[in-house]
């Protein structure tokens, strides 16, 4: 048992300890502007000061809110350090989800982009601003990437089977030739706010770019109600700003590309003030004859995308552009991806399958998932994988990583 001196130095110890601890914190670094040592004859006042003082700021971190709920066939959550200058509720966010579903979902038959599709060929449609600018983007991204992107993909992705039905069948050469007729954005004309289709069954899907859109629009609502630290993710489309709960830059987990290991992480990246998008094959996936299709549809060959491509992670100022990109690689494959994503100067982080025999060079990135020692996944005996990633992707990744090989040329 302690006697009462040696008590009283245990206390003296405990409460220098205590101090220094406290002084780590913004708030009591900013109260006191004094040394720790000339606290000590004042400390179990000023002590108790500093915790009230931290008490009501959270030790520099802001508390946290999250509105979360149900949209676009998807959940959202919105995080957000909540105070006096960023007040935002529930009614606000629907509101603003409700606009894009009403501008851009083809599940609403009466959404303005549903009455376009049903329109007829040469029709004038006056487009709302915000579905013209989505449009303006699909636009040049299908210019850019070589028709790889395409938004007048869905008669091709219906008849695959990734549409209302099902399909369990390959569908036929003639059958694949009849739906390709109305895919091509040569098909649209965008002269202004001036929408026209050239062909009546032309059907325009802004799925790859809808989602990330939406986030976007609400990530602007947090900032206009004076939001400073938030994170927005719908559907896994994520965009943040400021710092995390843990005052810290944000920490965005890139999946295994495996359905089996959900939640578990190939690597991490810490980002602020972007958007992350990743797109992969692993979740949405038909057997067709026997054989594995997924849901990429290449619109230049008018089937599911040929390539070892499993997993397509972006970094981008917007979500939308984020996610349209990641799209774009998945369809042109590993090689062709990563050299567009150069020249773009995209952070981009491609996971692609690594077929049994292959041999390793020194010009690739190979390694049995995981290769990110930050994941607790165990590979999948049966498959390899190899990741690559873009001179752009190098500051958000982890050291073990950025220290690594990067893509051919590198």
């Amino acid at each position: 048992m302690l006697d009462s001196a040696n008590l009283w130095r245990q206390i003296q110890f405990s409460g220098r300890y205590l101090v220094v601890l406290l002084r780590k914190c913004l708030v009591f670094r900013q109260f006191w502007h004094i040394p720790s040592q000339s606290l000590w004859p004042y400390w179990p006042i000023r002590v108790a000061a500093a915790l009230l003082l931290m008490g009501l700021a959270g030790c520099g971190s802001p508390r946290y809110d999250m509105i979360r709920g149900a949209t676009m066939g998807t959940y959202y959550a919105v995080h957000f350090a909540a105070g006096e200058s960023c007040a935002i509720n529930q009614q606000q966010i629907e509101a603003s989800l409700k606009a894009v579903n009403d501008a851009m979902s083809t599940y609403q038959a009466d959404s303005e982009l549903s009455l376009i599709n049903q329109s007829l060929a040469h029709q004038n449609n006056v487009l709302s601003s915000d579905l013209r600018f989505v449009m303006d983007a699909a636009l040049q991204l299908a210019g850019r990437s070589g028709g790889a992107f395409d938004v007048t993909v869905g008669p091709l992705v219906n008849l695959w089977g990734f549409g209302p039905q099902a399909q369990t069948q390959a569908p036929s050469a003639k059958a694949q030739a009849m739906a390709s007729k109305a895919v091509g954005m040569e098909h649209l004309t965008l002269d202004g706010s001036r929408l026209v289709k050239h062909l009546d069954s032309v059907y325009i899907d802004l799925s790859a770019l809808g989602k990330g859109f939406a986030v976007d629009q609400l990530a602007d609502l947090l900032a206009d109600m004076g939001c400073v630290s938030y994170m927005v993710d719908i559907g896994g489309e994520i965009r943040v700003a400021g710092l995390s709960p843990r005052g810290e830059v944000w920490r965005i987990g890139v999946e295994v590309p495996d359905p089996s290991r959900f939640g578990m992480f190939q690597t991490v990246l810490e980002v602020t003030d972007n958007s992350v998008a990743t797109s992969g094959d692993y979740r949405n996936y038909r057997v067709v004859d026997g054989r594995r299709i997924d849901h990429v549809i290449d619109p230049r060959s008018g089937s599911p995308a040929n390539n070892t491509v499993v997993s397509v992670t972006i970094l981008h100022p917007s979500a939308m552009w984020a996610d349209a990109y990641a799209t774009t690689l998945m369809v042109l494959g590993l090689d062709a991806g990563m050299r567009f994503a150069e020249q773009e100067g995209l952070a981009a982080y491609v996971i692609a399958r690594l077929p049994q025999g292959d041999l390793v060079t020194d010009d690739m990135l190979i390694d049995v998932l995981p290769a990110d020692p930050l994941s607790s996944a165990e590979p999948a005996a049966e498959e390899r994988f190899e990741f690559r990633y873009t001179s752009a992707m190098q500051p958000y990744l982890p050291a073990a990583l950025s220290n690594a090989v990067m893509m051919d040329g590198q």
